[in-house]
């Protein structure tokens, strides 16, 4: 098997998963909603974060580089700064950070967001006294009712974690209408269990803007990291619904796709058997026409 081929092999196991769960954002003509998303202010402007009572690092912004000496140094994924805290509190400690938003009437909306979530429950303490750990996104209404819970991680008792840098994505379209409470929680049922952090990054919910047409097209270029155009890729643009389009590159590396309706949050991705791409896969919210939708190989 020769290299890109072997490329090829991994990034079509990546993109299977990443079409379900752990999709990147990139959308074009959309409202965003998030307030201090990347928390590049170096403040939780927008944002209420609460911390654990006996709390060993409440919530920070930090920078590349930052560590408590016992968690791989924080690694801001969109900017320079990300909203820190150190999972380890008094037993029963909880941590929150919340920002209410307003998806508007008769929208789309989806949400994306990237955390890290590190936690070591084995080596300073056994048995029962380790304790269990949890980290949800959480979907809220003002009241602090759950409505959804689109992520979850339990930490056993005597268990090492670190889940990497992990990118989720959500549609919040079932919300229209309503001022939701978007929160990202973490608490621990032993005193001091750990230590662990927990990291968030590139938190966005986008809504469509208003439409200029009833319909609108979307196109881009495939290419090689010179810029050389890549025929017979193919193009996949899938709707909220499930509905799937298919596109071929022609002999520059261009697609179309005519007559999208507007409004709509599509998954977009590209699959070529010699060339494997840095971003496969991309969430897209259609409110007019999005042109130069571009991929790059990654050789």
């Amino acid at each position: 098997m020769n290299i890109k081929r072997k490329y090829y092999h991994v990034a079509s196991i990546v993109l299977v998963a990443m079409l379900i769960v752990n999709t990147l954002s990139t959308r074009s003509s959309a409202a965003e909603l998030i307030t201090n998303g990347s928390f590049e202010t170096g403040t939780f402007a927008g944002w209420t974060a609460v911390n654990a009572a006996g709390s060993w690092f409440n919530w920070q912004t930090v920078t590349a580089g930052f560590t408590t000496g016992f968690n791989n140094p924080a690694s801001p994924q969109a900017g320079l700064r990300d909203a820190f805290q150190g999972v380890a509190a008094n037993a029963g400690g909880t941590y929150s950070l919340t920002q209410d938003i307003t998806i508007p009437a008769a929208s789309t909306a989806s949400m994306t967001w990237r955390h890290r979530y590190q936690l070591d429950n084995a080596t300073f303490c056994t048995g029962t006294a380790c304790g269990t750990s949890n980290f949800s996104v959480q979907i809220m209404n003002t009241s602090n009712v759950l409505l959804q819970t689109l992520y979850s991680r339990n930490v056993a008792a005597e268990t090492v974690v670190d889940t990497g840098w992990h990118s989720g994505i959500a549609l919040l379209n079932s919300y229209a209408g309503q001022t939701i409470r978007i929160r990202f929680v973490s608490s621990v049922t032993a005193t001091l269990a750990g230590p662990g952090s927990l990291e968030i990054d590139a938190v966005s919910v986008q809504a469509p803007a208003i439409p200029t047409s009833a319909n609108a097209t979307v196109s881009g270029r495939a290419s090689t990291s010179t810029g050389v155009g890549i025929p017979r890729s193919t193009i996949t643009l899938t709707d909220q619904y499930g509905v799937t389009r298919r596109a071929m590159t022609n002999g520059f590396g261009n697609y179309t796709f005519g007559d999208v309706p507007v409004g709509e949050t599509y998954v977009i991705n590209i699959a070529n058997k010699q060339y494997a791409f840095g971003e496969p896969t991309r969430v897209i919210t259609v409110s007019d026409n999005i042109a130069n939708l571009d991929f790059q190989a990654l050789f």
